[in-house]
Order: structure tokens, then sequence, then C-alpha cells
């Protein structure tokens, strides 16, 4: 029998949602149902209360809750062993703690309720139902994007139905996540794999296409991931945040991190760089309140110091680049052909910036990232392998950046349907093709369920 009211609609997605997750292991659902608990009622707390003392102990009562499940699953072991590398302990006691696949994803959409709140920027979700299916919605729950209660809650206000633009346009958009992921991330990861693994083996040309091939993996496999959470979404009338946005043209390190997982970036500003106090105290602080969220940011990456190490030079790379940009203003000082020339080259040294910096984001530890960079500019001979696929795959994926330069959204792009519009159609088949001719014996999990 169908579904005929909102609210048994929501419930269904709510189930289906818990029983996606549970798929993984049952006994996690328990994490979400907290996360969503403690927040919905902190919210409502927040909400009730007039004196300011209590709203602000009701909102820090809400994220040292989501911090605390966060913290002991995420970094527990993390900070045990970093504690036995400083006193000399040779065999601490680590916990082995399982790690929830996408806990940091969901405490963060939580944290971002009850902080909105407080901020009086949401007005307060009094049905639990919608607030747990905006918790735990299955489409975006294990990877992102991360997404805020203003984008989301109000769109359960509106009739949950399939429709034909809809089910075109989202099964164009999933389809494409999945051509990153299987066709391109998939198939580079044949030659990333084992060059960072033990980088030693491998001459310098080999180790600079494997670079360039992990700034390919990386991107096509979150980005896949997120179009394929956006797609489904769609499908079934949910509009997610787009996460990526051509990220690989951008000239500075700002704009970088204006196109990279841009739902995290953007929390990271709303709710960490502007909460610390974001440019308003003077250039000293913003220096340091950008240190602060880039390092706190590499740490959410991963429970590693190479992640830390990448974060704070990514956050190096932002202030730099703030003092360089006080300094040259492109519009007064350039023109016509130097212009163009500036922003090749500041194209060029951003790229380089952010692929040296993977390094250590993919290495396992400080000793194979050293290695590995020694590597890049070493004349030894070691092993050639260029993987004819992975240069294939970059040349296209290249070349799909530049054909998207001046374009601001790729899915605003992606046509819709019309009664006599093939086009769609063509689209979905040629992409699904693709998939089942180029996709590789096996399945590789998605990256960013680790983080």
């Amino acid at each position: 029998m169908a579904l005929r009211t909102q609210r048994q609609k929501m419930i269904l997605l709510l189930v289906a949602s818990y029983v996606f997750y549970g798929a993984w292991d049952w006994r996690f659902c328990s994490l979400i149902f907290a996360s969503s608990l403690w927040s919905w009622c902190f919210g409502a707390l927040i909400h009730r209360s007039s004196d300011p003392i209590r709203r602000k102990l009701y909102l820090a009562a809400s994220v040292t809750c989501d911090l605390s499940l966060l913290g002991f699953f995420k970094y527990a072991d993390f900070f045990i062993g970093s504690f036995a590398d400083l006193f000399g302990i040779a065999e601490p006691r680590l916990l082995r703690i399982t790690l929830p696949v996408g806990i940091s994803f969901f405490t963060f959409q939580s944290m971002s309720y009850t902080i909105d709140l407080y901020r009086r920027k949401i007005p307060v979700c009094t049905d639990p139902i919608k607030f747990f299916l905006f918790v735990g919605f299955f489409a975006q729950l294990v990877a992102g994007p991360i997404v805020r209660a203003a984008e989301f809650l109000p769109q359960l206000h509106n009739p949950i139905r399939l429709t034909r633009v809809n089910a075109v346009m989202g099964a164009q958009v999933f389809l494409l996540g999945l051509f990153q992921k299987v066709v391109v991330a998939d198939n580079v990861a044949i030659l990333v794999d084992p060059v960072f693994l033990e980088p030693a083996l491998y001459d310098a040309p080999t180790l600079w296409l494997a670079l360039a091939a992990y700034g390919l993996q990386i991107f096509c496999d979150f980005s896949g991931y997120s179009l394929m959470a956006i797609g489904v979404a769609r499908i079934i009338g949910f509009t997610l945040p787009e996460n990526f946005r051509a990220p690989y043209i951008s000239r500075s390190i700002t704009e970088f991190w204006r196109r990279w997982h841009i739902s995290l970036s953007t929390w990271l500003r709303d709710y960490l760089y502007i909460s610390l106090g974001g440019n308003r105290r003077g250039s000293r602080r913003t220096e340091i309140n950008l240190m602060t969220t880039m390092l706190l940011g590499g740490l959410w990456h991963g429970s590693a110091w190479n992640f830390v190490l990448w974060g704070g030079l990514h956050g190096l790379g932002l202030v730099l680049h703030k003092h360089w940009s006080g300094r040259v203003r492109m519009n007064e000082r350039f023109s016509g052909a130097s212009r163009t020339a500036y922003s090749v080259v500041a194209w060029a040294i951003t790229l380089l910036f952010v692929l040296l910096l993977w390094v250590p984001f993919r290495c396992a530890d400080f000793a194979t990232t050293l290695i590995y960079l020694t590597g890049l500019v070493s004349l030894g001979d070691g092993v050639r392998f260029l993987h004819t696929p992975t240069m294939v795959l970059l040349a296209v994926m290249t070349a799909w950046h530049a054909a998207h330069l001046g374009r601001a959204s790729l899915i605003k792009t992606m046509p819709t349907t019309h009664p006599l519009e093939l086009r769609p159609l063509l689209v979905i088949g040629l992409l699904l093709l693709a998939v089942l001719l180029f996709a590789p014996t096996g399945a590789s999990p998605f990256i960013y369920f680790q983080f």
C-alpha cells in the first residue's frame, strides 16, 4: 500500500536511513541516535531559555557531548599513543577502538544545529522525526556533504514525491559521481597505492606521476561520493549543497578552499574561525585564528600527526596568501598579457603547493613522507612505472577542469528533461556505459570513509 501522508514518508526514510547505516554495524546506530537525541533536547532548552548564561551552558553541554563522542572514538588511541611516545612508553595499552563510519560528519551536523539555534539564525525544530531524519539522512550520512539544519529542515515542509525532472537530474548527477569513483579514482589507484606504500622503490618521474594521480584520485573519490549523495537525494526530492567546484583551477590557496570540500571549509569558517574572532581583532589574531582553524581541520581528517602537518601547512599557506593579496592588487597593477601571465603563475604555484601537501596526507607516517618528498628530486635509479591509463585519465580530467573554468556550478549546467530532449538520456547512457566498460575488477572503499 502506498504511503499517503508526509509523516509516513519521513518515518520510512528515517527507518531506511538507520537500516542503511546499520548494515555496516547495527550497534553504531546508537551513536547517531544519541547525537540526535541530546542535540534535539539541548536545542529545545536553548530555545525556551531567555537567560544568556543558561543558553550558553546548554550550548556548551551539547557541543561537549558531540565532541566527547567524536574524541573518544576517533582520537583516544591517537592521544594514548602520542603520550606514550612523549614519555618513552614502549608498549602503550591502546583501546583498539573501531572508528564508526561517518562519525565526523553527523556530529558536525548536530553541532551546527545547536550553534545556529543559539545564535538565533534558525527556528527550533519541535518534531523529533524531522530532526532525527536531518541528522541520519542516508544519502550523505557516511561521507557528506555536511548539511546544515537551515538547508535541510525547511525541505521537509515540501511534499516528498518522485518527479520526472528530479529523477532525470538525480540520475545524471549520481552516474557522474559513480563514473568519477569507479572509472577514474579506482583505476588510478592501481598506480597510487603501490607507489605511496613503498616510494623508495620508484624513480622521480613515477613519484611525480603518482602524486598527480593521487590528487586526481582523492578528488574523484570524494567528489564522486558527494555527487552520488546529491544525485540520490535529488531523485527523492531533496537538494543537498554542492561540495566541490573544479578545485584544481584555483589561483590561490584561499580560492582552493572555496572550491574544495565546500561544506567542511564553510563549516570551519562559520563555527570555528568566526567563533575564535575571525579577522575582527587585528592581523596577528587573524593569523592565529587561521592557523588554529586549519590545524584542527587537519586533525578532523584523521588521528595522525601527518594530518596535523597537512592542516598546519595549509594554514600557513592561507596566512602567506593573505599577506600577499594585501600587497598585490591584480586589477590595479596588472592588465592584458601581464594579468594573464600572473594568473597562470598563480595557478601553477597553487597547484604545486596543493599536490606536494597531498604527500603527508596520503603517506602513513613522517618517515614515508620524507622518503617520498626526497624521491621527487632524486636522481636515483628506481623502478619506473608510467601507468598508461593513469596518464590518459589525467589528461581527460585536466580537460574537464579547463572546460568548467567559467562555470559557477557543474550541477546547474547539467540538462534536466523536456518532451523532445534526448540529451539527458544520452548523458545517462554514456556514463553508465563507461562505468560498465572501464570499472576495474573489485571494489575499493571510499577514501573519506576513514574520516
